[in-house]
């Protein structure tokens, strides 16, 4: 039962995620939303064939359950829980999907997108409640971030246990009681811990938001049976107040939502890498043109970026340094340096199997230097500038600053880039004709009775394969 006593932050968070109609969403943020969605789906589609999102598949293959759920890009139809976490780590795997930059944290929302996704399939939810449970479900998440004081012992995906359960409930058409409850059991159980994101990555990485998500919507079907939580999980000594929010502003979280929605900061990524170094990545890009054999014309590659801790600390992991598996390969500023030097671009061509173990591109990778200099701080918060120079043999230099990527609410994709990206994504796992089919009924997402709609179309085999 609801306590008598005044409401908790997890009872005020509820109501308020509720006290917004669909209908009243803005256009601008309902415009933006259905661009992240197909953003989502387009990385999805690119993973099928992960190593993380393989393993959890032939799991769930063995353990079976009723067939409810759409598996994006697959054949494989599994229950509810079970296609959130497949969905979730399909989406997350190639790190191509969203970023929020908060004052102190980067998180990816859109990992979240699976809740939406799967839950409005399972219950059958308008095109534009999926809409507003992911605008309202990014607003919660990114409030999160924009709180969390510095990264320290926990994820930032640790979240995404607050953010799911209340897009998850919201479809499921869960009561202000019922909903409070959802998100008090799983901000309870869902925390991650930052080792997750430390030094040599694991295949785990993919499935630390999935993995969040898949049980905080366990949370909400158990909160519409009934089952309660510990309201009192965020401001309580022993919440989340003494824990990954210590010291935090916890009064942002309780905010009326509607005056800005945070959804509109969210990037869409124009690279498959770690968002803090999606600037430095288009300023190689940029400052090589022309070059023919980098590794005969380029004698060093000098890195400068933002004296911020994230990038200090990122720059800083000597394990990154030379990368050992994909995961690291990706978040590792000198592979990614060496890379798109040497190819003049930065997509899953260079993440083929043990690119960055060939000793080719060890050399290229001892070329780099990364630094952090205080006066690029000026872009920040809000974004990761980076200054990039080329010594050439010749004697020549090249120099460009980046202080906004493509992607970037500075810099935003137009949405016919964003349909671009996500046929780059396609290509090869469904054909164009399907693409097409996708992109309209992302286009016009609010208007559809059902999203299962939509998501009837991404499964593989006779209705969506790329024979099709």
């Amino acid at each position: 039962m609801v306590s008598t006593d005044s409401p908790t932050l997890v009872q005020q968070i509820a109501a308020n995620v509720l006290s917004v109609a669909a209908a009243d969403i803005p256009s601008a943020v309902v415009e933006h939303t259905k661009a992240l969605i197909l953003d989502a789906i387009g990385c999805a589609l690119a993973a099928g064939e992960e190593p993380a999102f393989a393993r959890a598949a032939r799991v769930f293959a063995q353990l079976g359950g009723s067939p409810d759920c759409t598996v994006i890009g697959s054949s494989l139809r599994v229950n509810l829980p079970q296609a959130v976490l497949l969905n979730g780590i399909l989406i997350r795997s190639l790190d191509l999907n969203d970023a929020y930059i908060g004052p102190g944290q980067m998180g990816h929302p859109s990992d979240n997108i699976a809740v939406a996704l799967s839950v409005g399939e399972k219950f059958r939810a308008s095109g534009l409640s999926v809409i507003a449970s992911v605008a309202l479900g990014y607003e919660i998440y990114c409030r999160m971030q924009d709180i969390i004081p510095k990264r320290a012992t926990w994820d930032h995906t640790t979240a995404s246990a607050l953010a799911a359960p209340l897009i998850a409930g919201r479809l499921m058409g869960l009561n202000a009681e019922q909903l409070a409850h959802s998100a008090a059991l799983s901000a309870t159980h869902g925390n991650t811990l930052a080792v997750v994101r430390t030094g040599q990555l694991a295949n785990s990485k993919a499935s630390a938001n999935a993995m969040v998500a898949s049980q905080a919507v366990l949370c909400a079907l158990f909160a519409a049976e009934g089952m309660t939580g510990a309201l009192g999980v965020i401001e309580h000594p022993r919440g989340l107040s003494t824990g990954m929010l210590a010291g935090a502003q916890l009064d942002l979280l309780t905010q009326p939502i509607g005056e800005r929605y945070r959804i509109l900061t969210s990037a869409i990524k124009a690279y498959p890498c770690i968002g803090t170094a999606q600037t430095m990545v288009a300023g190689i890009l940029q400052a090589r043109a022309g070059i023919i054999d980098s590794a005969c014309e380029v004698e060093r590659v000098e890195v400068t970026m933002a004296d911020i801790p994230i990038v200090r600390a990122q720059a800083a992991d000597q394990q990154r340094r030379y990368p050992e598996s994909r995961e690291s390969a990706d978040h590792s500023f000198y592979y990614l340096a060496a890379a798109a030097l040497a190819d003049g671009e930065i997509s899953e061509a260079q993440f083929a199997p043990g690119r960055w173990l060939q000793p080719e591109m060890r050399a290229a990778m001892a070329r780099v230097s990364v630094r952090t200099d205080a006066s690029l701080t000026k872009y920040t918060p809000g974004s990761y500038p980076a200054a990039v120079k080329l010594i050439l043999h010749s004697g020549e230099s090249r120099e460009v600053e980046v202080a906004f990527p493509k992607g970037h609410p500075n810099n935003p994709m137009s949405p016919a880039e964003v349909e671009a990206k996500f046929r780059a994504c396609a290509r090869g796992r469904m054909a164009p004709a399907r693409q097409d089919i996708v992109i309209g009924k992302a286009r016009q997402l609010e208007k559809l009775a059902s999203v299962a709609d939509l998501m009837q179309m991404l499964a593989a085999g006779e209705a969506g394969s790329s024979q099709t």
